[in-house]
């Protein structure tokens, strides 16, 4: 909110300097994000201005009135209101559904999206230009002058926080003012010339013709003040803000919705009238020959707390006596009945004191938490740490930070045109999405599914930065749409469009019931470009990342969170190339998925080159994992190496995994590792879609050192085992 600082200072009576001001609202709550200096277009005026930021269950703040009882309170020089007073409001007509006074009539039919409307009739007004002196502040404040009583009406707005509007009287069928629901397929023209779609959940300010301003957010066109406007109906009335909310959502927001979503005192209607009445009989002239008319449908009585003294200090580590704490509470515009506890009462312009202990944060604001010195609390019994979990997780986010690569923080929500752009088929699960009821934006319209979709963002994010060498990892939250059904098991993680299975691989449980979301943890990476430093001595094919530098991450991550039984099988998914993609599988169940991103994904983001990702099950990698590592000394005797070749056909059926699997059944007890290391293809010698895998294999014994007849034994039980039941053949 900009706030011009001679306005600020007609209320508040200081000695602080503009310097002090801001530091102390700062700290107080209010954040003064900077002031600047204004000077009017035609140089007739200069300001300086206060940038505040308000949050959101502040709404006192959003007015001068309110900064000035708060920077009051906070410095102890209090404050003053503006002094306004027409027995005409004071004398206001009141009544709980329905209202006359002379030609005016006011009626809520919707006491929930209106609880209380107050009106005020002036005649005889003449409707031009502003002052200098309230165009200029309304300027100063970023508000565009438009003619004196529409200007007046603002300025009550800024001033006091209080929103208003200004009818031109005539224009309203028989003077009657409804304030009621929308009818369906109601259109209204706002003041900014556009007609706007009007639907039950929209709160209208009615006659008996139809809508006249849409409440809480803009006024019609067809009663806006006109130079031949003689006759105002001054509207201040309190509306839902829930109401106000739902339509500014849809229809955008104005100044006067930002306050009413806030939260408006619904005590301000009458002073407001007052105030607005004041300034347009000075600057337009006029009568009011009419009581006002304030309909309200309950009461708005100050909310009673009770708050112990000695609670708020053992919380505060502070040891403030009961009068300091009600002198601080009265500052703030609290009426407080000293005793034990302290009897509060809070006004109603501030709803957001619900309770105790937000007395006590209030204490702590006005004495000043520079003020209170740092303590310990006492009787601690134990101190808190890491679950197992927790731990196991910062270990993976540590294992990947030491891979090289950076992490990355994302949205946990998206939409479905982020699925298109990843290719995944219509009729993928992954499409099915918990979608938000309320979301912020339609690119943020429902939760994710999977952690690629935002990894690869800021993979193209950092390409249109000209970074080419991108690290990124990432781990979060997904969400998975599933219906309950008694006592539902726990989902695991599968590859993103995958269906999700129960760990004992059955399909999730559906039935009837609501869509819930189901939250699953997982952890994704992304790398683009070269993973070196310096590589302008490298050839280029060893300078870029590839399949296997990514597959020697997940390897380097798996075991440093004790996993052993990690393999990797073919497998295709529409986000991944074709050939280059693999299923993490952890013994027999599936982790996820990882390879190189396809061509059209990496081209709907704009990637300038081949990107290598993975996402995997988190949930499921921390069920098997442990920080635990049990002691062994070092060997005593050496190791005997052997080597192993073996034709086979070119299929999945012969992988090199499968085969390093039956070797180890069959090397006997002394067979410590088996690894592959070379594959040859030679149709001429091997015949057309076969290949040989060369594997190295290690034995070693640990009492003493193996003999050559041993060894031998070994290798001829490996190879009849590979020729007889696995039917390769071993080269010789």
């Amino acid at each position: 909110m900009r706030v011009p600082y001679s306005w600020l200072k007609e209320y508040l009576q200081t000695e602080l300097s503009l310097a002090e001001l801001c530091h102390l609202l700062t700290m107080g709550g209010l954040e003064v994000e900077g002031f600047e200096e204004w000077t009017a277009q035609d140089g007739g005026a200069t300001e300086q201005i206060l940038m505040t930021s308000v949050t959101p269950n502040r709404g006192d703040l959003l007015s001068i009135i309110g900064v000035a009882r708060h920077a009051g309170a906070l410095s102890g020089d209090g404050h003053s209101q503006p002094a306004s007073s027409f027995p005409e409001v004071d004398e206001a007509l009141i009544d709980a559904n329905k209202a006359t006074a002379g030609p005016v009539t006011v009626e809520i039919v919707d006491p929930i999206g209106c609880p209380r409307y107050s009106a005020l009739l002036i005649e005889g007004i003449d409707v031009g230009p502003s002052p200098d002196w309230l165009r200029y502040r309304l300027e100063a404040a970023g508000i565009r002058s438009i003619n004196n009583v529409v200007d007046c009406t603002n300025y009550v707005v800024w001033e006091l926080g209080q929103p208003m509007h200004a009818f031109d009287f005539r224009l309203i069928k028989d003077g009657h003012i409804i304030v009621r629901r929308a009818e369906p397929g109601e259109k209204l023209l706002l003041l900014d010339d556009t007609w706007q779609m009007l639907g039950p959940e929209d709160v209208v300010i009615a006659d008996p013709m139809g809508a006249v301003a849409l409440a809480g957010i803009m006024g019609g066109a067809d009663t806006q003040m006109r130079e031949v406007t003689t006759t105002v109906l001054l509207e201040s009335a309190h509306f839902d803000p829930v109401a106000i909310r739902r339509t500014s959502l849809r229809l955008g927001g104005t100044q006067a919705s930002y306050r009413f979503e806030r939260h408006v005192d619904p005590n301000l209607t009458l002073p407001a009238l007052a105030r607005a009445a004041q300034l347009i009989l000075e600057t337009a002239g006029g009568a009011i020959t009419q009581r006002a008319l304030d309909v309200k449908t309950a009461d708005f009585a100050p909310q009673a707390i009770e708050m112990r003294p000695q609670r708020c200090n053992a919380i505060l580590g502070t040891d403030l006596d009961a009068a300091t704490m009600a002198a601080y509470l009265r500052r703030l515009g609290c009426q407080v009945e000293e005793g034990e506890p302290l009897a509060v009462c809070v006004p109603t312009f501030r709803p957001d004191i619900e309770r105790e202990i937000d007395l006590v944060e209030e204490v702590a604001i006005v004495h000043g938490y520079e003020n209170i010195s740092p303590t310990v609390p006492g009787h601690l019994v134990a101190s808190g740490r890491l679950t197992e979990v927790q731990r196991l997780r910062r270990r993976a986010g540590e294992l990947l930070r030491e891979c090289g690569l950076h992490e990355n923080l994302s949205f946990s929500m998206t939409c479905a045109a982020e699925l298109d752009r990843c290719c995944f088929p219509s009729d993928a699960t992954s499409r099915s999405l918990v979608l938000l009821s309320n979301p912020i934006s339609t690119e943020l319209s429902a939760m994710r599914r999977a952690l690629l979709p935002a990894l690869l963002e800021a993979a193209a994010r950092n390409a249109r930065q000209r970074v080419a060498d991108v690290a990124l990892y990432e781990i979060g939250t997904v969400f998975h749409p599933q219906k309950i059904v008694g006592q539902a098991s726990r989902l695991s993680t599968t590859p993103p469009g995958e269906t999700p299975v129960v760990p004992n691989g059955d399909e999730a449980p559906l039935g009837e019931g609501p869509d819930l979301p189901h939250e699953q943890q997982r952890v994704a990476a992304i790398m683009m470009g070269s993973p070196l430093v310096g590589h302008w001595n490298l050839p280029d094919e060893q300078a870029g990342v590839d399949f296997y530098y990514l597959k020697g991450i997940v390897e380097q991550m798996c075991t440093g969170l004790g996993l052993t039984r990690v393999s990797f099988v073919r497998y295709e998914h529409s986000m991944f190339h074709p050939g280059k993609c693999a299923e993490v599988t952890l013994g027999e169940r599936s982790l996820g998925v990882m390879g190189e991103i396809a061509p059209e994904v990496g081209e709907a983001y704009d990637l300038p080159g081949p990107a290598y990702a993975f996402e995997l099950s988190l949930d499921m990698l921390l069920e098997q994992a442990t920080l635990q590592r049990a002691y062994r000394p070092l060997r005593r005797y050496p190791a005997a190496e052997r080597d192993l070749a073996v034709i086979v056909p070119d299929s999945d059926d012969f992988s090199a995994v499968r085969l390093a699997a039956e070797i180890a059944q069959a090397g006997g007890q002394f067979l410590e590792s088996v690894t592959p290391f070379d594959v040859y293809a030679d149709a001429e010698q091997f015949g057309a879609e076969h290949k040989s895998i060369a594997f190295r294999l290690i034995f070693r014994a640990e009492d003493r050192t193996l003999t050559d007849d041993e060894l031998d034994g070994a290798m001829a039980e490996v190879h009849r085992h590979l020729e007889e039941r696995v039917g390769t053949e071993v080269r010789k």
